[in-house]
């Protein structure tokens, strides 16, 4: 697998270049929700929808988190785009030996308390009206496997025109609750009810 290798020039470069290039391309980004954060390392879940993944959850962390940023990539991507790995990209290789490496790194960073880590749990960029989401086995192993407690943020980000030339984007994210019977599917059943939510709230946006 291939670690992250954080840089300052790295981290300073990808905190201007995702705010600049989402302050040009959209029209308006709005923050919709609340954290409190109690200062334990930080399980972001998000819609995998377009481009911009990542760097909108890195907004989100340089607002709110503030922690040193990760993000699960698949290795042929990260390879085709290796300056995000001076960002904090990693990689995962779905169906080989070297997945349960990249899951047993993911653990090591959520036992540091300075770590923020973003995951699609899908797995793949699905289309923005996705409905349904189903989660492949990488939360499941994190909760199952977790040397520490850790928080966790959902994430849904939608996209809208209306009469703009360029898009709004809203950015939706509340911090999810452990419980001691929590398992994957309770998980996924709470994170589609959160995209449910999001969804109405979307179409009442003017």
């Amino acid at each position: 697998m291939i670690k992250a290798n954080h840089t300052l020039i790295g981290q300073l470069f990808f905190n201007f270049y995702s705010n600049f290039r989402m302050k040009k391309h959209f029209s308006e980004i709005r923050f919709v929700g609340e954290v409190e954060d109690n200062g334990m390392p930080v399980l972001i879940i998000a819609n995998h929808f377009s481009w911009w993944d990542g760097f909108i959850q890195l907004q989100l962390n340089n607002r709110y988190l503030k922690r040193k940023f990760h993000v699960m990539m698949l290795e042929e991507q990260l390879k085709k785009n290796m300056i995000l790995n001076k960002g904090g990209a990693f990689s995962i290789q779905k169906n080989s030996r070297g997945m349960l490496e990249s899951l047993n790194y993911s653990i090591d960073l959520l036992s540091d308390n300075n770590n923020v880590l973003l995951i699609f749990p899908q797995g793949e960029v699905q289309s923005l009206y996705t409905d349904n989401f189903i989660f492949e086995k990488g939360v499941d192993f994190l909760l199952k496997n977790k040397k520490i407690e850790f928080q966790c943020i959902f994430n849904i980000n939608m996209v809208d025109y209306l009469s703009e030339k360029k898009p709004k984007l809203t950015v939706y994210f509340k911090k999810h609750k452990f419980y001691p019977a929590s398992d994957i599917q309770q998980i996924e059943r709470d994170f589609n009810t959160f995209a449910r939510d999001c969804k109405l709230a979307q179409q009442k946006i003017t």
